[in-house]
């Protein structure tokens, strides 16, 4: 294991559809497990700074459950026009079952092998 990976969660811990927050070496980032794969964003919408964790996903989209601001998971950026900067996105990593999230900075297309 890199040393920036940390483990997070295990599969059956996030079904499809379904996302959560964990804290992480002091960030809040999202787990979202969508039908094409596990991302991981921070937790928190840049539109008014409200947590993202809740929010409705459709395809590989994430809405903020505040105001309706929409993020691609796959790397961040905004669709629409009420968030103007990205959301910070991190590189995930299966290992068995273990969801592991790659903490070392670079933001980048976070979209891992479906499971």
């Amino acid at each position: 294991m890199t040393a920036h990976r940390r483990p997070v969660a295990r599969l059956a811990d996030l079904p499809v559809d379904s996302n959560k927050a964990y804290k992480l070496d002091g960030h809040s980032v999202l787990l979202c497990h969508t039908k094409s794969g596990i991302f991981a964003v921070d937790n928190r919408c840049t539109h008014q700074l409200a947590t993202l964790e809740g929010g409705r996903m459709r395809g590989n989209h994430l809405f903020c459950p505040k105001h309706g601001a929409r993020f691609d998971l796959r790397d961040g950026s905004t669709v629409g026009t009420l968030a103007k900067a990205p959301i910070r996105t991190y590189e995930v990593f299966l290992e068995g079952e273990d969801i592991l999230v790659d903490l070392s900075g670079a933001d980048a297309s976070m979209e891992s092998k479906k499971p």
